[in-house]
């Protein structure tokens, strides 16, 4: 005998465990949360330059804990909750959440391809087109408090059709993204440490929130029951804001093995000399410059400029396939030229030699340390 999902008794089970699956969610939201609140903290206070990209981060992680929370409220009350206020929260904050998420990584790939109008115009029309997708849902949400269940009940969603067409859209907007990164790093990934992170974490972000958009697709075109038809729906906002925001994070925490961290103020520059970073083992150029103490606070930025082969006066340019993180002394990395050559700010090509480990003999350290 097949399941009759669409009855009294199968809705209420469906539910509890929704109940339970978005508790489970919340806790997972606020472990991401807490366990990078040292790096939210560090750009608050000013230890990282603002960027206005960073915008997009923190609202992206505002809109998880804001849905994700709305619907643990609604799902788990013990008295009487507005019903009509905690559902548009929910909605808002998954509307936002998803284009915002898709965005950073839309501006990664545009800075990977220099900011090229042939690739991030389209790539912008689309997300427009997303939001516009999105927006659409709102005003067939309507649920109402039960009194028996102590909980708002789901009256009715968006027409499935229009579900499917969401999730769907954004899985395939996901998709293009992570193919035009993917293609533009492919070639340097093998010789550069920083090209092979954003290469791996652009496939981690697709395949996690491809699979939870997938799951919320096909639960939608099922149209089992209105508690089935959305079971997903916090599940790919959460999986999609933590891959996209990981990301994010991942550049800039990178940076920081190269650099020395985030809390340096001044750095020692070598006169023309090629240097080898730490951790990464790219070769950089570093130009003439003096060394200073003058901090503006901005030890990294996620400064969304095309490569170049010559640094800002006064920083250090961490090229990142054209995503660009931006310090106070003048460092410039092009992970297209691999790590087996070097340019200096004339242009000429020079070498390191071959007994060097890329960095300073203790002597010539003596006279680059920072006053």
């Amino acid at each position: 005998m097949a399941k009759d999902w669409l009855s009294a008794a199968e809705i209420q089970k469906d539910a509890s465990i929704y109940g339970k699956f978005v508790l489970v969610l919340a806790g997972i939201a606020a472990w991401d949360f807490l366990s990078t609140l040292p790096f939210d903290w560090s750009i608050i206070r000013g230890k990282r330059k603002w960027r206005w990209p960073m915008a997009l981060y923190f609202i992206a992680r505002l809109c998880m804990m804001l849905h994700i929370f709305a619907y643990a409220v609604n799902l788990n009350a013990i008295s009487r909750i507005p019903c009509i206020q905690v559902v548009w929260i929910s909605k808002v904050t998954d509307a936002i959440g998803t284009p915002v998420s898709s965005g950073i990584l839309l501006l990664r790939t545009a800075a990977v391809w220099h900011q090229k109008k042939r690739i991030w115009i389209p790539l912008v029309l689309m997300l427009l087109g997303q939001i516009v997708l999105w927006l659409q849902t709102f005003r067939y949400s309507r649920s109402e408090w039960n009194e028996q269940r102590k909980a708002c009940v789901i009256l009715s969603t968006a027409p499935n059709p229009l579900l499917v067409a969401v999730f769907s859209y954004t899985m395939a907007f996901d998709f293009i993204i992570m193919a035009l990164c993917s293609y533009r790093l492919f070639k340097a990934r093998s010789t550069s440490p920083i090209s092979n992170l954003l290469f791996r974490d652009g496939i981690v972000y697709f395949a996690a929130a491809f699979g939870a958009n997938l799951l919320q697709s096909v639960l939608g075109a099922l149209a089992l029951n209105p508690v089935m038809n959305i079971f997903a729906l916090p599940f790919a906002l959460v999986v999609s804001v933590i891959a996209s925001t990981a990301v994010f994070r991942n550049v800039f925490t990178l940076y920081d093995d190269f650099a020395g961290g985030p809390s340096s103020n001044s750095r020692p520059t070598n006169s023309g000399q090629p240097v080898v970073g730490a951790t990464t083992g790219a070769r950089t150029n570093v130009r003439k410059t003096s060394i200073t103490k003058k901090s503006n606070n901005g030890l990294d930025s996620f400064a969304l400029n095309p490569v170049s082969h010559t640094a800002s006066q006064n920083h250090h340019a961490f090229g990142l396939g054209g995503i660009e993180v931006t310090r106070v002394v003048d460092v410039n990395v092009d992970i297209e030229r691999g790590a087996q050559s070097h340019y200096t700010s004339s242009g000429k090509k020079g070498n390191l030699d071959d007994d060097s480990d890329g960095w300073p003999d203790r002597e010539d350290q003596k006279s680059h340390l920072p006053m």
